[in-house]
């Protein structure tokens, strides 16, 4: 199943407005392509989005593929006539897609979602964002990866040399992973391969959800996941 992270966002100011946008690559390969109409139906918490003209007393409501730039866009307004139960401003959504049709559903809070992706034909994961040096992860800085079932927790390490050899013991005794972030141009980066997805039970294709705070970032699957920190 293909699946691809999607955020209901809102306006700050007046005419408030929710609505949920789709700008990806795959779109036109599923039949998205530009003006092609589409029905959308609302659901609890889930929505679909099918290719095709309306259909009487579905409770849908009818859109159009368009454009943001040169990249194909497919935008879902709510508004009074149009409500789906239980979606708000800030709730994020895994989108399943396949020809002619995509249907989202609900996903657990968190501050970001990513794609667990491949490299080498293994899952792989990239990390990026001023967001990492919100929490303290700096290029250079030294964290230790604790891979468990459904989830992975990072923690930041003192990167002081004279501590380095109690962190390297630290890793052995728990099984756990020692990274280091880098910077590409000015974009700081983490990378995780396919050592601690697969001892937490990622595969590619998977969503990946993001909590953080300074020293902390928990990664997890959210049919897998584990609430405590």
């Amino acid at each position: 199943m293909n699946l691809w992270p999607l955020r209901i966002t809102g306006t700050k100011k007046p005419p408030y407005r929710t609505k949920v946008s789709i700008r990806a690559s795959w779109l036109a390969d599923m039949g998205f392509v530009y003006d092609a109409p589409v029905w959308a139906i609302p659901q609890k918490e889930s929505f679909t989005l099918t290719l095709s003209e309306p259909a009487e007393d579905s409770g849908g409501k009818l859109i159009h593929v368009g454009r943001e730039g040169e990249k194909l866009a497919l935008t879902l307004n709510f508004a009074k006539n149009f409500v789906i139960p239980g979606l708000v401003a800030g709730d994020f959504l895994a989108a399943s897609y396949e020809y002619g049709l995509i249907t989202a559903r609900k996903l657990p809070p968190a501050q970001k979602y990513y794609v667990i992706g491949t490299q080498n034909h293994s899952a792989f994961l990239q990390l990026s964002g001023k967001w990492l040096d919100d929490a303290g992860f700096l290029p250079e800085t030294v964290i230790t990866a604790l891979p468990e079932p459904g989830r992975i927790r990072l923690y930041l390490w003192n990167n002081a040399i004279a501590e380095y050899t109690e962190v390297v013991k630290l890793a052995r005794a728990s099984k756990r992973q020692i990274l280091q972030p880098k910077r590409n141009q000015s974009i700081t980066i983490l990378d995780l391969d396919a050592y601690e997805l697969n001892r937490a039970g990622f595969e590619p294709g998977d969503l990946c959800g993001v909590h953080y705070e300074y020293g902390r970032i928990r990664l997890f699957n959210p049919d897998l996941q584990r609430l405590d920190f």
